[in-house]
């Protein structure tokens, strides 16, 4: 039971940054049509499962996402670089520099530097929803608090009546 709660929630964070991916890479302005796309997409997600893969091993990269797509390494490579220059040609500047280190229009400097950088920002995000947690938990607190006054006043004023009443 354990495995498959831990299995969901893998595959939850996986699918997570797949959307993550896809979002970002439109936003750059790589076309949907795009057989790289898909490509990036997997690549950032085996990044994020296996660190073997940012240690610079590219062409094992390329090996298992064409395996994955039924289609050789060289096309993975060929659609990345294409998926990547249509962006750097036609993008938005400023989300690519927000995303990715145009200075070393690399594949593999690329999809490390989209790697990297989305992670960076997904920790932001994390960071700043923890805060807003502990706001609520503190305002759960306050409330609570608050209902444990009122109901000690009205549990007081209802033992008042009781001797009032004489029951």
């Amino acid at each position: 039971m354990e495995g498959r709660v831990f299995k969901l929630l893998r595959d939850r964070g996986s699918k997570e940054m797949r959307d993550s991916t896809m979002d970002v890479l439109l936003r750059i302005g790589i076309p949907a049509g795009v057989k790289g796309m898909t490509y990036i997409c997997d690549a950032v997600e085996l990044f994020d499962t296996d660190p073997y893969y940012l240690d610079g091993k590219m062409s094992s990269l390329y090996a298992d996402i064409a395996h994955k797509n039924d289609t050789t390494p060289s096309s993975v490579e060929r659609a990345i670089r294409h998926a990547f220059e249509t962006a750097l040609t036609k993008g938005n500047p400023e989300i690519l520099e927000q995303y990715l280190d145009t200075a070393n229009p690399q594949n593999s400097n690329l999809l490390k530097s989209l790697y990297f950088r989305m992670r960076q920002k997904a920790k932001k995000e994390c960071q700043a929803s923890i805060c807003d947690l502990e706001k609520c938990e503190m305002r759960k607190q306050i409330y609570h608090e608050v209902l444990e006054a009122i109901f000690g006043e009205l549990e007081f004023a209802f033992m008042k009546h009781l001797e009032l009443t004489g029951r």
